[in-house]
């Protein structure tokens, strides 16, 4: 039976969620397979499944912090014995515990927000710990600090002061440029290293920008035509100073001493 297996099957098996993602695929077929039965036949009274054990003889490996099964063949003895018992689960408990990918603009990922701060093995070890976006970062540092994050993300100290250094830059989230032309413009921008009850002084083009809003880690600034696609330079007042261009999606940086 081995014998017919792919060759990467046969070295290194399949990666377990891979394997459990196919297996609740194929009982998704089958139950719409089912509810079209009931449906067209009108049946009074039909079937479902509601839990399934399934029993494997597999080897199990970790290959780049990946966990991957190859089903045992004829003869292998020493595999291990994985038992699995799925049941069923509605739509409010997946919302309820599962992960929400839309919580933030694409354009504010880890990626796209760190770029070089950190590599593809650091943002998995961030993903691990439930941390995939830059708003989950900048609120895990708040709550738990950084050295709490380096030690369960298995990141050097160092590293991970980078990374959030350049997550906690402005970024501006949105521009309303109005209807008309003499509609007045806002430029919504994140700010997570806003301080209460302290405004930054912004200025962008040679001129300041008014602050004319601040929310939940977040100002709103109405800037001139004329200012709308410059840098502008947000000046927290305790040293810190970003610049951040003044156009949609704009990820910021801080200036370097």
């Amino acid at each position: 039976m081995s014998a017919q297996l792919p060759p990467l099957l046969q070295n290194a098996g399949v990666p377990f969620d891979l394997f459990i993602s196919s297996l609740t695929e194929q009982l998704d077929k089958a139950q719409a397979a089912m509810a079209i039965k009931a449906r067209l036949g009108k049946l009074p009274l039909t079937f479902a499944v509601k839990e399934i054990s399934l029993d494997l003889r597999a080897f199990v490996q970790i290959l780049d912090d990946d966990i991957y099964l190859r089903p045992a063949g004829p003869g292998e003895t020493e595999a291990s014995s994985i038992k699995l018992q799925l049941t069923t689960i509605t739509k409010p408990m997946i919302d309820e515990n599962s992960v929400d990918y839309s919580t933030e603009d694409p354009k504010f990922s880890l990626r796209e927000a760190l770029g070089d701060q950190i590599s593809e093995t650091e943002q998995r070890q961030l993903e691990r710990i439930g941390v995939r976006t830059v708003q989950q970062l900048n609120e895990l540092k708040e709550k738990a600090g950084t050295d709490v994050i380096a030690r369960l993300s298995r990141m050097p100290v160092n590293r991970l002061q980078q990374a959030l250094m350049r997550a906690a830059a402005p970024r501006v989230t949105k521009v309303d440029h109005g209807d008309t032309p003499d509609a007045q413009r806002r430029v919504h921008l994140a700010a997570p290293g806003l301080r209460p009850g302290r405004l930054p002084l912004v200025r962008a083009a040679g001129q300041s920008v008014p602050v004319v809003a601040a929310q939940d880690d977040g100002i709103v600034l109405a800037p001139m035509a004329i200012q709308l696609g410059h840098e502008a330079e947000v000046d927290f007042g305790d040293g810190r100073i970003a610049h951040v261009e003044l156009s949609e999606g704009r990820l910021g940086h801080w200036s370097t001493p």
